[in-house]
Formats: C-alpha cells, structure tokens, sequence
C-alpha cells in the first residue's frame, strides 16, 4: 500500500517550509519514526519522522518551498528488507559444488555495484540525478559507493575529478564548494534566502522600524566569578553532572535586575503596557542556520546547576535541529553572548516585542586601578539595548549598573558556594 507523506503542521502562523535535506535516499527502506527529511521553517528547523515504514519514494527534490499539508514522498508499506544472511549464510563452497552445473554462487559485492551502476536516472537521487544530467554523465560509467552500490553525489564528484571536468565544464556554486579548490569559481554567486533567513531579516528590521531602540554601556570585573569557577567548578560537576559556566550567572544577574526595575520586562502593544511578572529568559545560540532564541522558563525558580542544564540542552536541541516552535516563544527579556565568538563590543538589537536585551562580550585582562594600584583584571564589557518608549535612560542605566555589580559580587548571587 502506498502511504503519502506530508508536510506536518508545526505552527499556527507556520504556512511553508524549506525542504533543506533528504536524510534518506530515493528507494530506500525507512522504519516507522525515522528521520525522514529535514524542514527549514521562518522560525525552526527540524527533521520530520516517518508515520510508517516501507520503501521511499521522493516526490520533491531539495532546495523547493513546500506548503503545510503538501505531499513530499510516498512510502511502500508493502516492500520489506531481504534478509541476505539467512539467504546466504548456510552456503558454502562445498555446497555449490555437490549441488551440480545448474546451481551457481549469488552475485558478488563487485556484480552488485555493476548492476545497479547501470540503473536508468529515475532511479537515482534527485541530487545525484541532476549532476549527472548537467555533465551528461552515463550512470553505467561512475562506480557507486553507497548502500547497495547506490550512486551518491560524492561517486559523481569523485568521477569527474578524475576525468577533469572540475577544470573544463561549468559548475552550479553548491557543486563548486564540493569540488574544492582545484574547481574554477565564478566571480559572483547568487542563493535565494533560507526561510530562516528571510525570518531572521524581517525581525531585525521591524526592530528597527517599531521600536525606539537605544543601548547603553557599562563593564563589569568578573575576577570573582572567575575565582569561584576555578574553586568549584570540579565540586559543582562531580555534584551536578553538569559545568559550571559563565552563563549561569548572567541570568541570575539579569533576573535579580528585572526583579528590581520590571520595566525591562514589560513591553509596548497598542495604546497599553504590559507587565509581565514571570522570568523566562531567552539565551542566543549561534546555529549553523542562523541565531535562534530558545526560552529557559522561571529562570527565577531555578538554581545553577538547573540553569546549566536548561541551557545546555536547549543549545544542544537547537544545534541539531530538534528545537520546537514552543521553545522559541514567550521570553520576557533576553540574553546574546557575543564574547562567546570573541566580540569585544556591541549593540544588541531588541527582539520584539520584548523591551530589552543584554549583550555580553570577550572577556579580556586589561590594566585597572585597585587600592591605588594598577592591576590586571578581567574585564568584560556589557551592553544593554532598551526600547525607550517602555523604558527610561535612568532605569536602563540603574538596571545595568545592577547587573553589573552582581557580576562583580556573585557571592549574593550564588549564596549555596
């Protein structure tokens, strides 16, 4: 029986998607809850599972916008894996010499691949398949290294590497990052936006259109906090089963602040503003797609080592693409750590309709006075982006200030160590 395989629906505002990768071939025998494909939305990506098992067929290639609902592949629930080693397991040379003329060992690995080498272009990748039409490669010629001698873009490649074509025939910019240096590259290349990336666009300038966007400074010496890491941090993870990281004491900084000047954690909508009296930060983590805003909920409920946690995983969730729509939405202010990259200084944009956000950079010795001393200290500098319509300069400057001292004094912070 045919099943049809459909774009699931992620989100109510979530209309379509980029198809950003197969993570199975055309052909090849998924099990039921297998990561089938990966969707690119304006707001997440994620790998969206089989319903069923069976043999895939791909409707739609890579790189197409698909619509919620819209039918990308279709399983065979009827095709079943062979089981090649109770076919072949008990058979031994012996056995095909008793068994006479007619009887003759299965096919090799090597017949296999030569077989399956000579397989039309329906039966190849869409990605492979529209490599081999742009070179006008026979698929006879490239040996193909993939499951069951399948031809994989790496086969097509490697083929014309050898052949020289890198050198003597044009390449798409995608097959030209492939091919590597050796391939001649055009002066000027030209991709249509990710989902992600149009998403990512459309906020950063309605920042800048609707809010009225103003950021001021201030540095903070973070000697103590690096003090009581290099003390504990052993202890805490032997404790915790989790690292004790600079992270954690920024969210306790900015929760204690928000406690005390909650016009950093209202915003403007209409004619009215709202006060919002929870503490759900959301913490930036650079992706290979983009920056995305997952949300550690209650930060105000939660102790360290839970802060660690909740952060790790929430990273490590938006790293691999696992990260829901759910965990992106309702923060009420929100952390970027800049210095994580080594940025020394910035100013952060507000992500709406929140009406701050702090940015955190490198931290790095520089020379300060102490008791009328010049001393190495390390010293971080923090920026804190406000909407002035909600928020005012001395609130923003005191709220900052507060931060700051907390950083520099992580012992009322952090009263357990």
């Amino acid at each position: 029986m045919l099943i049809q395989v459909k774009v699931p629906s992620i989100g109510e505002s979530i209309t379509e998607g980029l198809l950003a990768e197969w993570l199975k071939n055309d052909g090849d025998l998924v099990q039921s809850d297998e990561p089938l494909y990966v969707l690119e939305t304006d707001k997440v990506t994620m790998p969206i599972h089989a319903d069923h098992a069976g043999r895939l067929r791909i409707l739609v290639a890579v790189g197409e916008i698909v619509k919620i609902g819209q039918v990308v592949a279709e399983l065979d629930t009827s095709a079943q894996a062979p089981d090649l080693s109770t076919q072949f397991s008990v058979l031994s040379p012996q056995s095909f010499q008793s068994a006479g003329p007619p009887m003759h060992p299965p096919a090799g690995l090597s017949q296999v691949r030569a077989k399956l080498s000579a397989a039309s272009l329906e039966d190849l990748s869409p990605a492979v398949r529209r490599m081999v039409e742009e070179y006008k490669v026979g698929p006879s010629a490239i040996p193909g290294s993939g499951k069951g001698g399948r031809i994989t873009k790496e086969d097509v490649v490697n083929f014309l590497k050898a052949r020289g074509a890198a050198t003597s025939a044009p390449i798409s910019p995608a097959q030209s990052s492939v091919l590597g240096p050796q391939s001649s590259k055009p002066r000027q290349t030209r991709a249509a936006l990710s989902p992600m990336r149009q998403r990512i666009a459309e906020r950063l300038l309605l920042s800048q259109q609707t809010t009225a966007t103003l950021t001021t400074f201030a540095e903070a010496d973070l000697y103590e906090i690096v003090a009581l890491r290099a003390e504990s941090k052993e202890a805490f993870k032997a404790k915790h089963g989790v690292g004790l990281g600079f992270m954690s004491f920024f969210v306790k900084a900015v929760v204690d602040a928000l406690q005390a000047f909650p016009a950093l954690r209202s915003h403007i909508e209409g004619g009215e503003i709202v006060q919002n009296n929870y503490y759900d930060i959301g913490i930036a983590v650079s992706t290979e797609r983009g920056l995305v805003v997952p949300v550690v909920r209650d930060a105000d409920r939660k102790d360290f080592a839970e802060l660690e946690s909740d952060i790790a995983e929430l990273a490590k969730r938006a790293r691999s693409k696992a990260i829901t729509l759910a965990e992106l939405e309702g923060a009420v202010f929100s952390i970027t750590n800049a210095g994580s990259y080594g940025a020394l200084f910035g100013t952060p944009i507000l992500n709406p309709p929140q009406s701050g956000i702090l940015g955190t950079y490198a931290i790095q010795e520089r020379p300060m006075v102490r008791n009328a001393q010049i001393v190495a200290r390390p010293m971080m500098y923090l920026a804190l982006s406000y909407d002035h319509r909600a928020v005012d300069g001395e609130t923003a400057g005191r709220f900052l200030l507060r931060v700051a001292e907390d950083l520099e004094h992580p012992g009322r912070l952090m009263p357990e160590i």
